[in-house]
């Protein structure tokens, strides 16, 4: 687990990785809609690689490369080019349609909460 509140972590990689974006990630849950600003004191900063996709309908940011596939994974299985693939073959062809059709790129995250 993250240290939460680590700007020493966050400083460091900063300093370590300093061509990178600082992208800010939080849970649509917590953003209050009734304000006009919300203070989040709570932080986690790592690095991490981002994933930007559309996931029914909607624009999406996500670093959980796994919660990626699996949505693809569920969203492709009905394609009949899939249709004779072991389970191994069709998870490797998502690993890659990922990799060639999904914007991703590293960034330091922070996320707040």
């Amino acid at each position: 687990m993250r240290d939460i509140n680590n700007k020493e972590e966050l400083i460091k990689l900063v300093q370590e990785n300093p061509k990178l974006p600082l992208v800010f990630m939080m849970n649509n849950d917590e953003v209050a809609g009734d304000y006009g600003c919300t203070v989040m004191e709570d932080f986690r900063a790592y690095k991490s690689e981002i994933y930007k996709y559309e996931r029914w309908g909607d624009l999406v940011f996500s670093d959980d490369r796994k919660e990626v596939e699996e949505y693809y994974m569920d969203t492709l299985a009905d394609e009949e080019k899939y249709a004779d693939l072991s389970q191994e073959e069709y998870e490797e062809v998502i690993k890659n349609y990922v990799n060639q059709n999904i914007e991703h790129y590293e960034a330091i995250v922070l996320y707040v909460r």
